[in-house]
């Protein structure tokens, strides 16, 4: 990857992503392959470990927003999880992995107002991660942040559930009921887990399957309802926050601090690349062609378009490259060399613009949401007092 895509992709992108994939699986055996096996445990190491939401956008720089303020519309997540888990460990002989841990029933993990969540909840949670894993050792770390992931889940859908039935939300028994033969359906296609197999032999009642799926009903219903933003609203911030959409365009030349093999060089040739740097700055600044000068010195791939970088966003780029970037105006050399992971950068501000708003009109309304569902979740945590034990 060039020295320029990396800059521009040093800031992650966040995209929704789907918890959950139902597979057409034809002529499922009673234990599954091993190659099955292994692509259902990736499948559901990937839902667990997403503890960010993640919103694919190139226009507007996006905020991270911790699992506990997101709710997606799950079909139980544990339940899907205790499927992969159980046929997995049915395979391999096993009741339970040796670094599985032990959860008492009594004790409570968290509360959420007068609702305790206790050792046994997370347990059916847990249970099927220790399956899915094998013989693969976790590390304390590792379980740690599983169990905190599961426990942030059942507390957000808790005090959304809660503030939904608190507004007089409520569901069909028909709808839970069709919720539930999707489940079944969808862990009877894809790890070969029949009903009985869910009830009896991993212990979990159909009442306390039901009663989950409902609350998460009642948990995504109030937070979309809540959460919705209109364009005018969009418009609105749009209007009010036209700084946060100003693009510019920018050239620069790179005397690298990494070796073809990728090495970070000696603090000797670092001293002798800024020099280097320096005297090229001042050439550009007594006025020879930056764009002659990018092509002869720079050692990223964009020196073939005279060191042209295109227009890019605030959060595009590292932090000191942005903010010399964004200082200049049309035209204007930056004073100073500016240092970044990369080496010692040379950098000239060439134009500007701001984004139309009917470019990028879904992404902001969509931003906005997350921003609304990040405020209601921090008021309703502190409303039900949610603790974490």
């Amino acid at each position: 990857m060039s020295e320029d895509k990396k800059i521009i992709n040093d800031n992650e992108e966040i995209k929704v992503e789907d918890t959950i994939n139902e597979k057409n699986n034809n002529g499922v055996s009673d234990v599954p392959t091993e190659e099955a096996i292994e692509d259902n445990k990736s499948e559901n190491e990937e839902i667990v470990k997403n503890d960010v939401i993640e919103e694919k956008t190139a226009k507007i720089k996006l905020k991270k927003i911790k699992n506990t303020k997101s709710i997606i519309a799950m079909a139980i997540v544990g339940c899907i999880c205790l499927g992969a888990g159980f046929t997995y460990g049915k395979s391999v002989g096993r009741t339970l992995p040796a670094t599985s841990r032990k959860y008492s029933s009594s004790k409570v993990v968290a509360t959420v107002g007068d609702t305790k969540f206790t050792g046994k909840q997370l347990r059916q949670k847990m249970d099927p991660l220790f399956y899915i894993n094998g013989k693969t050792k976790l590390s304390d770390e590792e379980i740690d942040s599983y169990e905190s992931s599961f426990i942030d889940y059942m507390t957000t859908t808790e005090v959304l559930y809660l503030e939904g039935k608190s507004e007089g939300m409520t569901v069909k028994k028909e709808d839970v009921e069709n919720e539930y033969s999707k489940l079944i359906s969808s862990l009877q296609q894809t790890y070969n887990l029949t009903e009985d197999d869910l009830i009896n032999k991993l212990n979990i009642p159909k009442e306390d399957i039901e009663k989950e799926l409902e609350k998460e009903l009642i948990a995504v219903e109030y937070i979309g309802k809540v959460s919705e933003v209109t364009e005018e609203e969009a418009e609105k911030y749009f209007n009010n926050n036209k700084d946060e959409f100003l693009k510019v365009r920018a050239s620069h030349i790179l005397i690298s601090n990494t070796d073809d093999e990728g090495n970070t060089v000696s603090d000797e040739q670092k001293e002798k690349n800024k020099e280097e740097a320096e005297k090229i700055l001042k050439q550009a600044q007594q006025g020879v062609d930056f764009t002659q000068l990018a092509k002869e010195y720079s050692s990223d791939s964009s020196s073939e378009n005279g060191g042209d970088l295109d227009f890019f966003s605030k959060g595009q780029m590292v932090e000191p490259f942005e903010k010399a970037a964004f200082s200049l105006k049309n035209g204007e050399i930056y004073p100073e060399v500016v240092e970044t992971d990369y080496g010692y950068h040379i950098i000239k501000k060439t134009d500007e613009k701001y984004e139309e708003f009917s470019t990028i009109k879904e992404d902001l309304v969509y931003y906005l949401g997350y921003e609304k569902q990040s405020n209601i979740l921090d008021d309703l945590i502190e409303k039900y007092n949610v603790e974490i034990k």
